[in-house]
């Protein structure tokens, strides 16, 4: 179990982005928790989102929103273009009442820490399996771009 961070930090204000459930454990501890962090030290990789300043994380699986079943898929979008930041979930296309995010500052990544499970990243639009689901504006994760020549 763990924490682990997308390759991009999200630069645009709307962004989108898909996590697919491939295995769920056998256990009662199977669990899922979906959200954002700014980059830390690695100590940070090993506890749970939310756990940590700057991070934020809603709980899937046991003890959490709802059961994780294999081939779940949950729709995260983060909406950094109004203040405060807010972050939106959906699971299978329907939308999860969730706690608001608080204290997030600075440069956030897409993150998960998972539990006796496994997921697959689906950062751009041609692995989304629930783009309906997406509001409108928001869009698939971009690198950024240096804008300035050496």
């Amino acid at each position: 179990s763990g924490r682990c961070l997308a390759g991009v930090p999200i630069v645009q204000d709307r962004a989108y982005w898909e996590l697919h459930v491939v295995e769920v454990g056998h256990s009662l501890g199977a669990a899922l928790l979906v959200g954002v962090a700014a980059a830390g030290s690695e100590d940070h990789l090993v506890q749970r989102l939310g756990a940590t300043p700057g991070s934020y994380g809603v709980l899937l699986g046991a003890e959490g929103l709802a059961p994780l079943r294999v081939n779940d898929v949950v729709g995260v979008a983060y909406d950094q273009a109004i203040f405060p930041v807010s972050v939106s979930l959906w699971l299978n296309g329907s939308p999860l009442q969730i706690p608001a995010c608080r204290g997030l500052k600075g440069e956030q990544w897409p993150a998960v820490f998972v539990s006796d499970c496994v997921v697959d990243w689906a950062l751009g639009e041609e692995h989304w399996k629930f783009a309906g689901s997406r509001p409108q504006g928001f869009e698939a994760l971009m690198a950024s771009r240096g804008l300035i020549g050496e």
